[in-house]
C-alpha cells in the first residue's frame, strides 16, 4: 500500500511539473481503503517528497476496545463523547462509532464548508426551494422567495436558530444546487477521518440514509474550532438578522439561539464556559447536542451526546460529562 501511495504522489508531482502550479500548491493523499491516515504524503515545491503531518496528530484517536469502559448508569444517551482536545485525551466514550441519526448537527459539516467555501460578502436571493420546505414541523427562518440577504448573515441565522430553510440558500449559492453541496459535504468530512458519516442533506431533516457517530461530530467540531468566525456565531443567545425582500423592503428578524445554555435555560457546571456548539432533534434522532466549551483548568473540551431521551435528559448527561473534566 505504501508502495501504492508512493506512485500517487509521483504521478501527482508529475502532473504539477507540467501544469506549472508546484510552487504554489501542496498535494495531501491518503489511503482511504485501508483508513490509515497516519500514511498521508504531500508534495511541495515541485522537488522534495516528505512525509506530512499525519491528520491523526490533530485528533484524539480512540480505539475500539476503548469505548464503553467504566460507563455510568446515568449517562443513556446512545452516543457519548467528552474529548480533551487540548491534551487530544478522552475523558468519556460509549457508542460513539454507532451509525445514528444527527438531525440539526449536520449543520456544523454545513458551516465547515460555507466557511471554507463561502465568500462572506455575497449576497444570496432565497430560492422557491429553499422557501418552500414541504415537510411537517420543519424548523424554519421564515425565508421567502426573492429575499436578498448577506451570506455571513444568512450562515449565522442558520447557527444560531437553526432554520433549515437557510440551509438549502447557503448550499445553493455555493454549489448550485444542494445535491452538489451535499456531495462537498461528504467528501470533506471524510477527508477529516468521518467515515461512519453519509448526508444527504444540508439541515438534518429525517432521512433514512443521512447519518454519522458521536466520533464523528466530534472530528467535524474539532475542525470548526480553528474558525474564529464560527466560534463568534454559534455562540449568540440572539441574533438580530437585517436583509431586503424582494420588493427591496428591510427586514428584520430576531433569532433565539436553540442552545438553552445560551438562553440561560439551562446552566453549566461552574467554572466552564461554552464557545460553541449545536442541538439537534427529530423523533428518530432524540435529543443531540454538541458542544465545545473552556473549562476551570483553562483547557478546550468537546463534549457529544446524542440520541437522549429528552431535553431535560439533555442537559443533564452534557453537565455529567463535564464534570469529569475536574476530576
Amino acid at each position: 500500500m505504501r508502495i501504492k501511495i508512493f506512485m500517487m504522489t509521483i504521478s501527482i508531482l508529475s502532473v504539477m511539473l507540467m501544469s506549472g502550479c508546484a510552487d504554489e500548491q501542496v498535494f495531501l493523499t491518503y489511503d482511504t481503503i485501508s483508513g490509515n491516515i497516519d500514511s498521508a504524503v504531500s508534495v511541495s515545491g515541485g522537488e522534495y517528497l516528505y512525509k506530512a503531518e499525519p491528520y491523526s496528530s490533530k485528533v484524539c484517536i480512540i480505539k475500539a476496545e476503548e469505548v464503553g469502559e467504566n460507563t455510568s448508569d446515568s449517562l443513556t444517551a446512545s452516543g457519548l463523547l467528552m474529548v480533551d482536545i487540548d491534551d487530544k485525551r478522552m475523558l468519556y466514550a460509549d457508542g460513539i462509532y454507532d451509525r445514528l441519526y444527527p438531525a440539526s448537527l449536520t449543520k456544523l459539516a454545513t458551516a465547515l464548508v460555507c466557511l471554507k467555501y463561502g465568500n462572506m460578502d455575497d449576497d444570496v436571493t432565497i430560492s422557491y426551494t429553499a422557501s418552500h420546505i414541504s415537510e411537517p414541523g420543519a424548523k424554519t427562518c421564515f425565508l421567502q422567495e426573492g429575499d436578498v440577504i448577506n451570506f455571513r448573515t444568512l450562515l449565522t441565522s442558520f447557527l444560531v436558530y437553526s432554520g433549515n430553510d437557510a440551509g438549502i440558500a447557503l448550499a445553493e449559492h455555493i454549489c448550485g444546487t444542494e445535491k452538489k453541496f451535499v456531495k462537498l459535504m461528504n467528501d470533506e468530512v471524510k477527508a477529516l477521518g468521518a467515515t461512519g458519516t453519509h448526508f444527504t442533506n444540508s439541515h438534518g431533516l429525517h432521512d433514512e440514509n443521512h447519518y454519522t457517530t458521536a466520533y464523528d461530530i466530534y472530528l467535524i467540531l474539532n475542525e470548526l474550532a480553528e474558525y474564529d468566525e464560527f466560534l463568534e456565531m454559534s455562540s449568540q443567545g440572539e441574533y438580530v438578522a437585517e436583509f431586503e425582500d424582494s420588493s427591496g423592503n428591510q427586514i428584520k428578524k430576531v433569532y433565539d439561539s436553540t442552545i438553552k445554555y445560551l438562553t440561560g435555560e439551562k446552566n453549566m457546571p461552574k467554572g466552564f464556559s461554552l464557545l460553541a456548539g449545536k442541538t439537534g432533534t427529530t423523533i428518530a434522532a432524540g435529543n443531540c447536542l454538541s458542544v465545545l466549551v473552556t473549562g476551570p483548568d483553562s483547557h478546550r473540551y468537546i463534549v457529544v451526546c446524542m440520541k437522549a431521551y429528552s431535553y431535560d435528559s439533555l442537559y443533564s448527561q452534557i453537565n455529567e460529562l463535564l464534570s469529569m473534566a475536574k476530576s
